[in-house]
């Protein structure tokens, strides 16, 4: 709360942005999703119109599982900059996780339209997942990988050895 404070207290002029943005994604990186959100909450106030620090609010909220706020980030996003095929893939999978299959197409296809990899995306955030420990999120991002092509043997190896992993910690 010390930095957030600290930011809160700077005049607009004095602030870096960048940097701000940067000690958010350092505080996801190592599982500090709340305070991650809160400084991206306050970069949202400070540039109301910047699409991509919108996106990220709406990202770390996905992340968090708090998909209202997801949600409605991702798609006040959109309205900034509505070609940003990260943004739709995330929608569509909230979307997705809702069962609101009509709109999860829509927000897929697009994004494939846009030439966005979803097999290389999920396969992606199941490698993050893994990587910070959350086999359960990893498991889900590996199976819907294969969903989409499922061919690749080793993909299925991996999700049996992400299967265990996740038992072995029950």
């Amino acid at each position: 709360q010390e930095i957030i404070d600290m930011i809160e207290a700077l005049p607009a002029e004095q602030l870096n942005n960048e940097l701000i943005g940067q000690l958010g994604r350092a505080y996801n990186n190592v599982g500090k999703y709340e305070k991650a959100i809160e400084i991206y909450e306050k970069l949202v106030r400070l540039k109301p119109e910047d699409h991509e620090i919108r996106a990220f609010l709406g990202y770390l909220y996905y992340e968090n599982e708090d998909l209202d706020k997801a949600e409605e980030n991702l798609n006040k996003s959109l309205e900034i900059s509505q070609l940003e095929p990260f943004v739709l893939f995330l929608l569509g999978n909230i979307y997705s996780r809702r069962g609101r299959i009509s709109e999860a197409v829509d927000c897929y296809e697009t994004a494939i339209f846009l030439d966005f990899d979803m097999y290389v995306a999920h396969i992606d955030f199941a490698r993050k997942y893994e990587h910070m420990g959350r086999h359960k999120k990893a498991l889900r991002e590996y199976k819907a990988a294969l969903e989409i092509d499922s061919r690749d043997e080793g993909l299925l190896e991996k999700i049996n050895y992400i299967e265990k992993k996740c038992k072995a910690t029950k």
